[in-house]
């Protein structure tokens, strides 16, 4: 969908950002401002954004907890996954612009989602605690 603008009197900017699918990268443009940040829109969206502020990618929440999972169980290998992602999506006609341009960017979401998913089930453990 075309991005449209909000109804504030913030400047305005669009924002290209490459999202990470387990199936398939889809490229978004979004329109962006101080009420209307990138992280929000992307959140919506039920992605994770690998910058806060001008992310040039982001992956899928269910990605990134698929990778979680997986990393529990084996020793956490980002540059292994990304190179793996990279080419099964190559194969369904999905390419990045550079050979590593996954590789960090992904890190980053996946270490930045992870202390989220952290931060949020103390906080619930905490509510759950105060009504014992």
């Amino acid at each position: 969908p075309a991005p449209s603008l909000c109804t504030c009197n913030e400047k305005h900017r669009v924002l290209r950002v490459v999202c990470v699918h387990m199936e398939y990268l889809e490229r978004v443009q979004l329109v962006i401002c101080k009420r209307n940040p990138a992280a929000a829109q992307l959140v919506r969206r039920g992605l994770f954004p690998c910058a806060p502020l001008s992310p040039t990618l982001a992956v899928n929440m269910d990605v990134l907890e698929f990778a979680s999972e997986l990393f529990v169980r084996m020793g956490p290998n980002e540059r292994a996954w990304a190179a793996t992602m990279t080419k099964y999506l190559k194969a369904r006609g999905h390419e990045f612009a550079t050979a590593d341009s996954l590789h960090r960017r992904f890190a980053n979401a996946l270490s930045h989602y992870q202390v989220l998913v952290r931060l949020v089930n103390a906080e619930m453990a905490k509510i759950i605690d105060s009504f014992r």
